[in-house]
């Protein structure tokens, strides 16, 4: 299989197992916390999108955020300079938004890096988007980009089993559900 096809339909087999971990959840499985500082399932999804969006924008380089540009933080109800993604402290504070407004900035963003990896060849994967960093190649990237989405994706199915111990994403214990046509 071409490397540029794998990483494709590994990101799009993340982001479909994603939304079917959210399909159905009330407001309050959305905020709901296991912990006092533990990250609720609104804020993964904000958070995943976020850094997402910021990774694709520092390989790819020439478009604007979406966040900035298509309004994404009005929906949000946060400045365009809200805190980094990564700043879990300065983010606890922050309003969560409806879960279709997190789902569709999670779509704009997941399709904004399907078409960035629509453009690469397998000899550009090697290449590194900052020269002052020849190891952090696209292929790199892209890697952490595919863990990330299914790091966060386990964090939220492990807080909806927590609120639902019937929950399944998928019908069937590892059953992979198949790419979108």
């Amino acid at each position: 299989m071409n490397t540029v096809l794998f990483i494709s339909q590994s990101l799009i087999q993340a982001q479909v197992r994603l939304l079917a971990s959210c399909n159905g959840l009330a407001r309050e499985q959305v905020l709901w916390r296991p912990a006092p500082f533990a990250n609720n399932i609104g804020f993964n999804l904000w958070h995943l999108a976020r850094s997402e969006e910021a990774i694709v924008h520092h390989l790819g380089g020439q478009q604007p955020e979406l966040w900035e540009s298509e309004g994404w933080h009005k929906r949000f109800g946060q400045p365009v300079e809200a805190p980094d993604p990564g700043d879990k402290a300065g983010l606890r504070d922050l309003p969560i938004p409806e879960l279709g407004v997190l789902v569709d900035y999670l779509q704009a963003v997941h399709q904004r890096t399907l078409a960035l990896v629509s453009e690469l060849t397998q000899e550009g994967l090697d290449g590194a988007p900052d020269q002052s960093s020849p190891d952090h190649t696209l292929a790199v990237s892209l890697r952490h980009l595919t863990t990330h989405k299914n790091n966060h994706h386990g964090q939220i199915d492990f807080i909806r089993g927590l609120q639902d111990d019937m929950w399944n994403a998928i019908p069937g214990i590892g059953v992979v559900p198949p790419l979108p046509a």
